[in-house]
């Protein structure tokens, strides 16, 4: 079999150690186990592990130990990404098999069970060798995602020892998520020639070469299970719970929006005969039986013969929680070449006031020169209104435009607002009259959107650290992957410098 070799493993690395850039004086084991590979399927391999005496430093293939009785000792991993990523005890995954593992979940739209069934239905030449499971696949992609996350901060990864497998990424992961809102994704700062143009001016003029720039914002129908209560932001201490941790005692009231009476036993609602039919109606909603009646009394055209049914008095619309309660939307920000340079999560509605904290997020007044010439969205007037109700100035570089889709669909020519204000066709940077086109792709969204919106039943019933966590990873290889793309068709894909971003916007 093959032998796993320690990175920098024959000389202890520990500050302080006496025998620090010597040989390890101390134990050497050596384990069996299995490797999983991409194209010799599965391995047995010998781990080997080497323990110095003087500082009390174990030193294994992806990271190091000190002191690794203690409750609180933690595991410090190399810098970079290694060959073989432990998944399990004695458990390695090939990092060439780890990278299709990532390109199958990204553009096939699966999960990690998913990738197992397929790698040992498909990779695995050898039925009777060890099977792959999903709990190794995810935990092979958070543990490559945050070596390569910490690898581009110029960090090390550090994760507790004596815990639970299954608990020993959230801390990281948390942390990671936190970093990657707004501003984080790498490509945040991203310029290429299909969403940026640059002018030079007339001959003879001496006059400033003008850069026009271009984002598309729109929202994807995905979200996280979230507290019932309204506009409570707090995480879910598990997906299946209808309340967070604060609002836990609502459990225990009735359903009913408005009604504070305590939920009967074995019900979610109060003995009041109304809430209570509320009750068994949704239950039974949910029933197959149920939709099937409803489907056949539909095609038989019962409901037509009976008018007497169509006068009975409408019921009022009843809130309530009885069921769990997901997140409205994702929003994303895209570039006209499609790179996706921010996300956020929408609680309870696209409205304006939310869209613009999402907008002033992924563009910050400390970075002026970030914000693009034009923002262009399906109600961009709406949002007009908010901001000129608002009196901000921090936009006021930026055109607001209805995407061209929306503006020639959606949008009527009695609203006097939108046709002068948020009209594509008023602003000339954005058509070419002598290549008779738009000059940016206004309907890229569309385009993502479609990708973006096939992860609904990957991550329907993830926790939000783990649906940001996943989200944030797809969209990191997806734009890795545009940009190839970009950089194939010469359109010269590079990144802005942040000292240029943070210059006055009159400084050319």
């Amino acid at each position: 079999g093959a032998e796993i070799v320690l990175s920098h493993a024959s000389k202890c690395e520990t500050d302080g150690c006496s025998r620090k850039g010597l040989s390890i004086a101390g134990k050497r084991h050596e384990y069996a186990g299995k490797l999983f590979t991409r194209r010799r399927g599965v391995l047995p391999i010998r781990i080997v592990t080497l323990y110095c005496k003087e500082c009390h430093t174990t030193y294994r293939p992806n990271y190091i130990v000190r002191h690794a009785s203690s409750p609180d000792a933690k595991r410090e991993y190399y810098v970079g990404i290694p060959e073989a990523l432990e998944v399990a005890q004695h458990t390695y995954i090939d990092k060439d098999l780890l990278i299709l593992f990532r390109a199958q979940m990204a553009f096939a739209h699966v999960s990690g069970d998913t990738v197992a069934r397929v790698y040992n239905l498909g990779l695995t030449s050898d039925p009777t060798s060890a099977s792959l499971i999903g709990e190794m696949v995810w935990h092979a992609f958070y543990l490559h995602a945050l070596l390569s996350h910490h690898q581009y901060q110029s960090s090390r990864l550090e994760l507790p020892h004596n815990c639970p497998h299954s608990t020993r990424f959230d801390n990281a992961l948390c942390e990671r998520n936190r970093c990657m809102r707004a501003t984080g994704q790498r490509l945040w700062a991203h310029a290429c020639d299909d969403c940026e143009r640059v002018t030079r001016p007339p001959a003879g003029r001496d006059e400033p070469w003008t850069r026009t720039s271009a984002c598309v914002m729109d929202g994807v129908t995905l979200g996280h299970p979230r507290c019932n209560q309204r506009y409570c932001r707090n995480t879910l201490r598990s997906p299946r719970d209808r309340f967070c941790q604060q609002h836990a005692a609502l459990q225990q009231q009735c359903a009913i929006e408005g009604c504070t009476e305590p939920a009967s036993t074995g019900f979610r609602t109060c003995s009041l005969e109304l809430h209570r039919a509320h009750e068994l109606e949704t239950l039974e909603r949910g029933t197959a039986i149920y939709r099937l009646r409803r489907r056949a009394e539909n095609a038989s055209g019962r409901r037509a013969a009976a008018p007497e049914a169509s006068k009975q008095p409408r019921r009022p619309r009843i809130r309530s929680a009885l069921t769990r309660k997901w997140t409205h939307n994702e929003q994303l920000m895209v570039r006209p070449c499609r790179i996706i340079i921010s996300r956020a999560t929408f609680f309870e509605s696209e409205g304006p006031a939310e869209t613009l904290r999402f907008v002033l997020d992924t563009f910050p007044s400390h970075l002026p020169r970030s914000r693009p010439s034009f923002l262009i969205y399906d109600n961009s007037c709406t949002l007009l209104k908010h901001i000129r109700a608002s009196r901000l100035e921090d936009l006021s570089h930026t055109a607001l435009t209805v995407d061209v889709f929306h503006a020639n669909t959606k949008h009527s020519d009695s609203d006097e607002f939108c046709q002068e204000n948020c009209n594509p066709a008023l602003f000339p940077e954005l058509y070419d009259d002598e290549d008779r086109r738009w000059v940016f792709n206004s309907s890229v969204c569309e385009q993502v959107n479609a990708w973006f919106g096939r992860f609904l039943p990957v991550v329907r019933e993830m926790s939000e650290v783990h649906y940001n966590f996943f989200l944030d990873e797809m969209i990191a290889i997806y734009n890795e992957y545009r940009e190839r793309v970009l950089a194939n068709r010469g359109k010269r894909p590079r990144l802005i410098p942040v000292d240029e971003l943070k210059l006055p916007l009159q400084v050319m």
